[in-house]
């Protein structure tokens, strides 16, 4: 189990609302490109609807490998769901 280091809390260890919205709209972006409902890539990364529509809204924090699963249903990265894209 990991320790905490003096004067560490867990509070630091939440990700900003700014990073998960940035997931969000990459995600989101992503299933669209590819024409895909949250259902089907929900079925093509084996995680139900309801999940791939909170991870879109920005109101969960995935874990690692939540994120590799959503990755490899659209086709993509873990990177370019957590990038910074610049719109042209």
């Amino acid at each position: 189990m990991a320790r905490l280091r003096e004067g560490g809390n867990k509070r630091n260890r939440k990700p900003s609302q700014a990073a998960l919205n940035r997931l969000a709209d990459n995600v989101k972006r992503l299933r669209n490109a590819r024409g895909m409902t949250q259902k089907e890539l929900g079925t093509a990364c084996g995680l139900d609807r309801s999940y791939i529509g909170q991870v879109e809204q920005g109101a969960i924090n995935p874990t690692f490998a939540n994120l590799e699963a959503i990755a490899k249903g659209l086709n993509c990265t873990v990177g370019d769901l957590t990038m910074k894209w610049s719109v042209e």
